[in-house]
């Protein structure tokens, strides 16, 4: 049978488990808030590469430069 000590010995052991456990999991969160953070940033530079490609597409297009002529080597 278990006596006093041994299962104070074993509820230490489990809430110093518990509290490493609490700390990984905060700094995790940290992390995982960086990255989400880091991530919608790059979203945004997305965006607007996208739109000066469509703009640089649109002065292409204007300017008689399609993209789908072929090059004046194959004629």
């Amino acid at each position: 049978m278990n006596t006093p000590n041994k299962l104070e010995d074993r509820i230490e052991t489990l809430e110093t488990s518990l509290a490493m456990q609490d700390r990984i999991i905060e700094d995790m969160n940290v992390f995982i808030i960086a990255q989400q953070n880091q991530i919608s940033e790059l979203e945004k530079k997305i965006d607007i590469l996208a739109g000066q490609m469509k703009d640089l597409k649109d002065i292409a297009s204007a300017s008689g430069n399609i993209e789908d002529v072929p090059p004046p080597h194959y004629s």
